[in-house]
């Protein structure tokens, strides 16, 4: 093994403590529920704009974007430098199946700032029907996007638009919602509960993962009570 200057661990130290406080500031943007695939898409690209920065910047000994490697003050930091370039193939390689999609996406996050002429044939006479609304044009600047399809993009007037944001609203960007259905079934499920159905555990996790608050009230009116004898 070879012998390393105590500067040089100290200097690979500080940049992974750098390097690791940016990941964990991507991995929280792409947590938590209600995360749209277009949104998370947008943080990646955004972070590997940023590695591409980094990578050069490092090429030439320049660590603005790195204080804890800075204030070390390497002597060379190309080494840094290729690690960036290593996290960019990483990242390439990791999301180019969401890439290849990218088109699909843009139509249905961005429908005003697409070609009408890059888009699918079926597609483009609703797209310029949509850009030539500068009312709708100014709703969508507004409003979410998802209030925003909801509200007026009708199925009368675009349907094919409203199937293609339909397709992509419904994707999961993230696998909390699994990951938080499999944290109810276990605490509905545990071995003090051996006698569940399966047709009654399968009603808890419905009213466990349900999104829609429950009408107390109304369920309370509708409820018979026992009769006194």
């Amino acid at each position: 093994m070879q012998n390393v200057e105590p500067s040089k661990r100290l200097c690979d130290l500080a940049f992974m403590v750098d390097i690791t406080k940016y990941l964990s500031e991507l991995n929280v943007k792409l947590q938590g529920p209600n995360q749209l695939l277009s949104s998370l898409l947008s943080h990646v690209k955004s972070f590997e704009a940023k590695l591409k920065l980094w990578k050069v910047q490092l090429e030439r000994s320049n660590t603005v974007h790195f204080p804890t490697l800075q204030e070390q003050n390497p002597s060379t930091t190309d080494e840094y430098a290729g690690e960036c370039a290593k996290l960019i193939e990483a990242f390439s390689e990791r999301f180019k199946d969401v890439k290849s999609k990218q088109q699909e996406l843009n139509i249905f996050a961005t429908p005003f700032n697409v070609e009408p002429a890059d888009v699918p044939d079926n597609l483009q006479h609703e797209i310029i029907q949509l850009q030539s609304d500068d009312e709708l044009k100014a709703r969508y600047n507004n409003l979410s996007l998802l209030e925003f399809y909801r509200r007026y993009v009708s199925a009368d007037d675009f349907p094919i638009l409203r199937r293609h944001a339909l397709k992509y609203a419904s994707v999961f960007g993230t696998t909390y919602c699994c990951e938080q259905f499999f944290s109810k079934l276990t605490l509905a499920k545990s071995r003090l509960r051996s006698r569940l159905t399966d047709a009654n555990l399968e009603n808890q996790l419905r009213v466990a993962s349900s999104t829609v608050p429950p009408n107390i009230t109304r369920l309370a009116k509708e409820k018979q009570f026992q009769p006194s004898h």
